[in-house]
């Protein structure tokens, strides 16, 4: 009789454990997580460069003025495949007449060439876009083009190059001829970011 007892007090035992273990805990109760991911904006930092180098007309040859831009940041934060372009007009240079040189002198925009480079995408940032050197005008050109998936920041690090043909006009004096002070080639190159 003892040993029929310790035998059922051990299966009981164990049938309690068994149940107890199968039995889901809180299996009636569920409950939401909500989390709101608001948009951001489309924005850009570009820049010309703060100087271009200087040229010496020789009469025979076509010089390049050059410059390197200030690095490029595009951070395009909406949070939707939309198309995104960083575009760019320029106006023409000018010399600007002086007091004896009293003719401003122009170099067209198309004269100057802007090649983005490569284009860096930043972490966790879509692919980056490719670009290709762009002829400039009056009219905005498109320097840096995401067509779709173009969420993230990206950096690029532009060079300006400026065709100077051996036909040119030098700079205009500001005052007498051989005056140390000229009135350099300028131009207003305007960015849009959309």
């Amino acid at each position: 009789m003892h040993a029929f007892i310790k035998a059922t007090s051990i299966i009981a035992s164990t049938g309690v454990l068994l149940a107890v273990a199968l039995t889901p805990a809180y299996a009636d109760s569920t409950d939401t997580v909500d989390a709101t991911v608001t948009s951001g904006s489309l924005t850009a930092q570009a820049s010309a460069p703060d100087a271009m180098t200087s040229v010496v007309l020789d009469g025979i040859s076509t010089k390049i003025s050059t410059g390197q831009a200030a690095e490029w940041n595009v951070v395009n934060a909406r949070g939707t495949d939309a198309a995104w372009s960083l575009s760019a007009n320029v106006t023409d240079f000018e010399s600007a007449a002086g007091t004896v040189d009293t003719t401003a002198r122009v170099l067209a925009a198309s004269n100057l060439v802007i090649t983005p480079g490569t284009v860096t995408a930043g972490a966790g940032s879509d692919a980056a876009p490719t670009t290709v050197p762009i002829t400039m005008s009056n009219t905005a050109a498109a320097l840096v083009s995401s067509y779709t998936l173009g969420k993230g920041r990206y950096t690029l690090n532009p060079v300006f190059d400026l065709t100077v043909p051996a036909n040119s006009f030098r700079s205009n004096y500001a005052g007498a001829y051989g005056d140390s002070v000229v009135n350099p080639y300028v131009a207003t190159i305007t960015f849009t970011i959309a």
